[in-house]
């Protein structure tokens, strides 16, 4: 990865090129109109390289050979990660969703496999991913709970079921289920 400083070198800055624009030729104008496009939407939020790729190819401004250009020129300076992505996702929903449930998200917005994989690898490395996975159980539990009283074997197997689907494994929702009944929080 260059740094920034190497960047306003090279380019003097978003949209202050020291050539002139006139002498530049239609794919040179094209490059850097797609550059800075790709900058203008970066700087909004994070994005994926995909959905990146994908809202440039819909404009149907650039060709692929410009986008691959200029995907490769916000790698180069540290402006594109998917893996940078994928931990401020998995930050963002941690204690609320299961580790599952955000794999799941990342794959949909273009993460790849692979990625993901050492993201969430990392993040566990770190420690307490079941602790907090098992707080967020908790919660939803609470808040499942809170809407409907479910006093019967029934409803209880609904909501073991539903707390499956959410990404959750079977260890951690009968963990959790067991805590809660042991701790009087829950109605059932």
């Amino acid at each position: 990865m260059r740094d920034t400083s190497a960047f306003l070198e090279e380019y003097g800055g978003v949209g202050s090129y020291s050539l002139d624009p006139a002498s530049l030729s239609a794919r040179e104008q094209l490059r850097n109109r797609c550059r800075e496009r790709c900058l203008y939407l970066i700087t909004a939020s994070e994005k994926t390289e995909s959905r990146l790729r994908e809202k440039l190819r819909r404009s149907g401004k650039y060709d692929a050979e410009i986008i691959d250009e200029t995907m490769n020129f916000l790698k180069e300076y540290g402006y594109l990660d998917d893996r940078r992505y994928a931990r401020q996702l998995i930050a963002y929903y941690e204690g609320t969703k299961s580790l599952r449930e955000i794999e799941q998200k990342l794959c949909q917005r273009g993460v790849s496999r692979q990625d993901i994989r050492e993201v969430i690898a990392e993040y566990r490395a770190e420690g307490d991913s079941e602790e907090t996975e098992l707080a967020a159980l908790r919660h939803l539990i609470r808040k499942k709970c809170r809407r409907q009283e479910m006093p019967d074997e029934a409803a209880r197997r609904k909501l073991f079921a539903a707390l499956l689907r959410k990404g959750f494994s079977y260890e951690l929702v009968e963990r959790a289920l067991r805590l809660e009944l042991e701790q009087g929080q829950m109605p059932l």
